[in-house]
């Protein structure tokens, strides 16, 4: 890889579906934006409740819409629209 370039440990797929995250005991809505097998990128109005390095719960719906699944996540960064997260 050359100077500037990312290459990602696992592909993105477009995902947009609405999602509930909980923080501190708080709870949280969004959007996902995209997801991997290893994070995800939600854009939600909250984004100035979660800081770099925040541990978080998200529900993520299945595409059917009968089932979600509870994932684990650390926030990696933040922007104006919302925040990426690494699964663990």
């Amino acid at each position: 890889m050359g100077t500037g370039e990312f290459r990602r440990r696992y592909e993105r797929k477009s995902y947009h579906s609405d999602v509930i995250f909980s923080l501190k005991g708080y709870a949280f809505a969004g959007t996902l934006k995209d997801i991997s097998m290893g994070g995800a990128f939600v854009l939600t109005l909250s984004v100035n409740q979660v800081q770099k390095g925040d541990v978080i719960t998200i529900n993520i719906p299945f595409t059917s819409g009968t089932k979600t699944v509870k994932r684990r996540a650390r926030v990696l960064w933040t922007s104006g629209e919302g925040f990426a997260v690494e699964f663990f």
